[in-house]
């Protein structure tokens, strides 16, 4: 088997690539689209399970391999780092994948990447490990509760200690368990082509099983075993777009209407710009920014599936926005704030291996320049919606009261949020934000708040 359509090298050059600070795992493997269409349909999926399992299961692999290698795990070369972790994935969590297949294809990658003198090492490793992994114990959960979440759960132990003191063992334990589920799959129903019982009955047409999302009405939880979703039944006719149902509702709070005026500040792939789209029943303007202009052409490939055409890009850096930089004011505003993404490992565990503590202070600071120079574009009376997809105090709540502490022509909306998302709403108590946490509600953790502008007297 040539090395383009070896599975397992390009799942090494996807894991590599994926551990590239500012590369985001499923950008990797975008940018390998051509070479994954190379491989069959059964290939495709075992680099598939290689790629996001080494890093969903990478703090029990690197706790296996420092205990089975006489070389101290911090002087192991990169390289031969990630076969490691790429075989000793296939010898613990993938049943299908015989070990001494497994251990043997392992081998030939590294003669051909590393060299021999380092196969013979990492065939030294990999056969200790299958004869041993059974009967290595995890850390103590008593004794070591962050080298515990390390190694059970992938949770960095800066990140482990936080959550400890934040949350408690027992509320830690089971976010970080949630977090090691395959999150569902999602979609939101394009109302102006079906309803949702229209597409529930076409999934059903060929088998896909599908629910309906609790809280927002248009979302739907699919089973697809081995569909991709552009093979997903009526995708190609721009039936449904794939959209959280935590992002989803980040929307119907925002509540735009048809014929306003609105800005999806940080609009990135523009799914939740399309949403707004459709709300509006494709009717009114849209102003979807983003600095990348890469992005833009994918937002607008996506618009144009779901025949939606009120969608204007731009490439305005939002912390430094004017009002000159745009025509006019904006009657509701989108700022979709990029984070650390900490509410979503589930989905993109490359980030558990990426982020650092001061990754919140820093992102927090961006968060509120852009937070103010959205502001600067809402109308007196006009909504601000704020958004991350994050838990954490630095990036919420905190980014908000800063925010209002400084912004007095800004107030909460805690009626407007109400209407939206009643069910997030206890009786008697007033209030304009929510934060979803992954161990519960099946969605992603998110921040939602909603603020209004001041009308002038």
């Amino acid at each position: 088997m040539s090395m383009t359509t070896d599975p397992r090298y390009i799942a090494f050059t996807l894991i590599e690539a994926g551990q590239k600070p500012f590369l985001p795992l499923d950008r990797a493997v975008d940018d390998a689209a051509l070479s994954l269409e190379r491989l069959s349909q059964k290939d495709r999926g075992l680099c598939h399970a290689i790629v996001f399992g080494v890093f969903r299961h990478r703090g029990r692999i690197d706790q296996l391999i420092g205990h089975c290698s006489k070389l101290a795990f911090d002087r192991i070369d990169p390289k031969v780092k990630t076969i490691l972790r790429l075989g000793v994935f296939q010898i613990v969590f993938l049943d299908r994948v015989p070990d001494f297949a497994a251990i043997d294809t392992s081998i030939e990658l590294a003669k051909s990447i590393c060299g021999k003198k380092a196969s013979g090492f990492i065939n030294a490793v990999l056969r200790n490990i299958s004869r041993s992994h059974k009967k290595i114990a995890l850390p103590c959960l008593d004794k070591n509760l962050p080298g515990h979440l390390a190694a059970a759960f992938s949770i960095p132990s800066w990140l482990g200690k936080r959550w400890a003191a934040r949350y408690g063992k027992e509320k830690t334990l089971t976010l970080a368990g949630a977090l090691m589920d395959l999150p569902p799959l999602t979609l939101r129903v394009n109302p102006r082509k079906n309803s949702r019982e229209e597409l529930i009955a076409n999934f059903e047409r060929t088998g896909i099983k599908s629910q309906i999302t609790r809280f927002s009405p248009l979302g739907l939880q699919v089973g697809t075993p081995g569909i991709a979703i552009p093979d997903l039944p009526g995708f190609n006719e721009g039936l449904f777009q794939i959209q959280d149902e935590a992002a989803q509702l980040a929307v119907q709070v925002l509540a735009p209407k048809p014929c306003e005026n609105i800005l999806d500040a940080c609009a990135g792939l523009g799914t939740k710009t399309c949403h707004m789209a459709l709300e509006m029943g494709n009717k009114g303007n849209i102003m979807a920014n983003d600095t990348g202009e890469s992005k833009a052409e994918r937002l607008n490939s996506e618009a144009g599936r779901l025949n939606i055409d009120i969608i204007r890009t731009t490439h305005v850096d939002m912390a430094k926005a004017g009002f000159n930089d745009f025509s006019s004011y904006f009657d509701r505003v989108l700022v979709d704030a990029p984070c650390t993404g900490l509410g979503v490992l589930a989905r993109n565990p490359d980030s558990r291996w990426k982020r650092k503590p001061n990754d919140l202070i820093r992102m927090a600071a961006l968060q509120q320049k852009i937070l103010n120079g959205s502001a600067n574009l809402v109308k007196p009376g006009g909504v601000l919606v704020y958004a991350v997809c994050s838990c954490e105090p630095e990036e919420t709540t905190q980014v908000i009261q800063r925010f209002l502490d400084k912004r007095k022509d800004f107030s909460p909306d805690p009626s407007g949020f109400e209407a939206h998302l009643p069910f997030f709403c206890e009786s008697g108590i007033k209030t304009f934000y929510k934060t979803t946490f992954p161990d519960h509600l099946e969605m992603d953790g998110f921040f939602i708040a909603r603020m209004r502008r001041n009308r002038k007297n």
